[in-house]
């Protein structure tokens, strides 16, 4: 199967995209070039190579393998893998075969974050933890970030929403020796046309949906029409749920979204109850987009930790993992120093 790099054309070094300058850089002559220039200086260029059949059908089925245009070594990859890096030679690698028909991206946001950022963010937010292992933001640790363009479903629908609700309005006042009450009912009805643009769902199996749903929002003004040269020193997958799995998750989110609001509306009562509603959708329409995400998945004392940071807005998601000996050793100091608390207010004897 083939694979492709993007070459320089003025010293033939690999390019990368660098996410600060917003450029395809060259490390050997510092030539810096526009994602849809390198696209073009590509075409027709022969950097795509084929590599040989496999022989083993149940190895083919769950692992694929491709030959680096740059060194001719074989790059082994699993079945979503549309860019990756050669394990021999570190050329940035993309699968083109991954990213055409129905598998083709049509925009994506480019990352921002560059590696030594995401690596600076992860260190400091390792240092913020008092029970954090000594060598978690070891140099070593640091270098497995990678930044990967995940692939999400941005939907876009009109939603005409309706709710039916009961309320109360109760009111009381005295008059002599007793109390009276006054309570009237009403139905409440509520009604809510909301257009809904780019509603996010990532498409990958292989990433956790509340990870994903937690580095949100993005900001989508800055999507571009997707050019292969934007995945170029960083790892891509392709989609392996279609807009028919995510939808559930997507409509669920709309239809909290819109009774949210329409509550939002009612004002005034003493009560309100056996709130139903019904929302009906049209136009439902579904972008294949590809967003950046720096991962960077860790394995402690037999179980797997994982920071996750926006590519594009540096938020951060993960849970770190915690040293027990550190905890211990807190815990020791706090009794020890409560017990010299009581031992000078003479409120502990021996």
């Amino acid at each position: 199967m083939s694979a492709m790099i993007y070459k320089c054309p003025h010293c033939g070094s690999v390019l990368e995209y660098d996410a600060e300058k917003y450029m395809m850089t060259c490390d050997h002559c510092n030539s810096t070039f526009t994602p849809e220039e390198a696209a073009q200086e590509a075409k027709g260029d022969e950097t795509i190579h084929q590599a040989g059949n496999e022989q083993d059908e149940q190895f083919a089925e769950e692992v694929t393998a491709y030959q680096c245009p740059s060194c001719g070594a074989q790059i082994m990859t699993e079945p979503n893998t549309a860019a990756t890096f050669c394990t021999f030679c570190g050329s940035p690698t993309i699968i083109p075969s991954k990213l055409s028909g129905a598998y083709r991206p049509a925009q994506v946001i480019p990352f921002k974050i560059s590696k030594e950022q995401a690596q600076e963010a992860f260190a400091k937010w390792c240092k913020n933890g008092r029970f954090t292992p000594k060598d978690f933001a070891l140099p070593q640790e640091l270098e497995k970030i990678t930044g990967l363009y995940v692939p999400f479903w941005l939907f876009d629908c009109t939603v005409d929403g309706g709710m039916t609700a009961n309320g109360t309005r109760v009111r009381t006042w005295p008059m002599g020796s007793y109390i009276y009450t006054n309570t009237k009912y009403y139905n409440i009805r509520r009604r809510a046309v909301m257009q809904y643009d780019r509603v996010p769902a990532d498409g990958s199996g292989n990433m956790d949906d509340r990870t994903m749903d937690l580095l949100e929002p993005y900001n989508y003004n800055e999507l571009v029409q997707f050019q292969m040269p934007y995945l170029a020193g960083f790892q891509a997958e392709k989609y392996d749920k279609t807009p028919k799995d995510v939808y559930p998750r997507v409509r669920e989110r709309i239809d909290q979204y819109t009774l949210q609001k329409m509550r939002e509306t009612i004002h005034g009562y003493s009560s309100v109850t056996n709130t139903q509603f019904q929302n009906t959708y049209r136009g439902n329409n579904a972008v294949y987009t590809l967003l950046p995400v720096w991962i960077h998945r860790y394995r402690y004392e037999g179980q797997v930790y994982q920071f996750a940071k926006n590519g594009q807005t540096g938020k951060i998601v993960g849970k770190p993992t915690v040293d027990k000996s550190k905890v211990a050793a807190w815990f020791a100091g706090i009794g020890s120093g409560i017990l010299a608390v009581l031992f000078a207010g003479g409120m502990l004897m021996l």
